[in-house]
């Protein structure tokens, strides 16, 4: 009597198997990831928005949109900063009750120093806010999620123009056409104003200002995080809730997704230098627009229509960009 033989798969089966299962994994897997970066981007686009409708409604009860840092340890500041009196508030902050963050507001002292960032020594106000408070607060509204996980939070204990505690990098910066450097005065309304919305510190401009239309005027713009913390990387701001050396962004100094500095985990792309502009995203960067648009600009658009759109009062003429 013949017994039956137990039935199954041969190995040649299986690993036929398995070898259609893994082509069809390749085949989806970067479609996945692309559904994924789509979502990231929409929520990126979103947060500026957000952003947008606050600086706004900031600027409707100021009569003006809010300055990007207030008393800053920066590199003029002792030209119109009393001794003592170094702040590093953060535009980012004065935000917070228009994005649906009075409770976190609410807590901060705005008569106390921030940080501890102060290029030339001028001297904070005696008494720090609550370091504390900075850990426990991370609004994710100022984070892109496309961006890589950055050092949060972020310390730099040297003091100098970048001491930092317990700092969260954000993901959008204001923009402005030139760095600290130039900045001897609070936001001059003679010079300043005339080239862009954020420019020196203590104050900003006003809708008025904009004579170059707010649909053509950029406010914020995304910066990217440093890979790998390479040579200065780690160091580069800007961060939620104090002042440091690079905190406003100028597209016009570098253009978007400009790679120079070696980075620490060898990407061969580089990272983005400093008051860079750019994104994680495939071939640009979004940014926000005085009249609360948000438009997707490419990495190969022109230095000549990123100034224009840099300007706010340069009467520069330009169609779609």
């Amino acid at each position: 009597m013949r017994t039956a033989r137990p039935r199954g798969f041969t190995l040649i089966e299986l690993l036929v198997v398995i070898a259609i299962i893994a082509i069809l994994i390749a085949l989806l897997l970067p479609a996945v990831q692309q559904a994924r970066e789509a979502a990231r981007r929409t929520t990126c686009k979103n947060n500026l928005k957000q952003q947008g409708l606050a600086l706004h409604n900031y600027h409707d009860v100021h009569n003006k949109f809010p300055p990007t840092a207030i008393n800053p340890g920066a590199t003029q500041t002792g030209s119109y900063v009393a001794a003592n009196q170094v702040l590093n508030t953060t535009g980012y902050l004065l935000l917070l009750p228009y994005l649906d963050q009075s409770p976190l507001y609410n807590q901060i002292n705005f008569s106390l120093s921030m940080d501890n960032a102060d290029w030339n020594g001028y001297g904070r106000t005696p008494v720090l806010n609550n370091p504390n408070l900075w850990k426990q607060s991370r609004p994710s509204v100022f984070r892109c999620p496309s961006d890589s996980n950055y050092l949060d939070p972020h310390n730099y204990p040297s003091p100098n123009m970048y001491t930092i505690a317990n700092a969260m990098r954000v993901s959008y910066g204001f923009v402005s056409h030139q760095t600290e450097y130039a900045w001897t005065t609070p936001f001059n309304r003679v010079n300043d104003r005339a080239k862009s919305m954020f420019g020196g510190f203590n104050d900003a401009a006003t809708i008025a200002e904009v004579k170059d239309g707010t649909s053509n005027t950029m406010a914020m713009i995304e910066t990217p995080f440093m890979k790998g913390g390479g040579t200065y990387a780690y160091i580069f701001g800007p961060f939620f809730h104090a002042y440091t050396h690079t905190h406003v962004i100028g597209p016009t100094l570098y253009g978007i997704n400009y790679r120079a500095l070696p980075c620490a985990d060898g990407a061969p792309t580089g990272c983005t230098y400093a008051w860079g502009a750019g994104s994680a995203h495939t071939g640009g960067c979004h940014t926000l627009l005085g009249d609360g648009s948000v438009r997707f600009l490419s990495e190969n658009m022109s230095s000549t229509t990123l100034a224009g759109i840099t300007s706010m009062a340069g009467k520069e003429v330009f169609g779609e960009f």
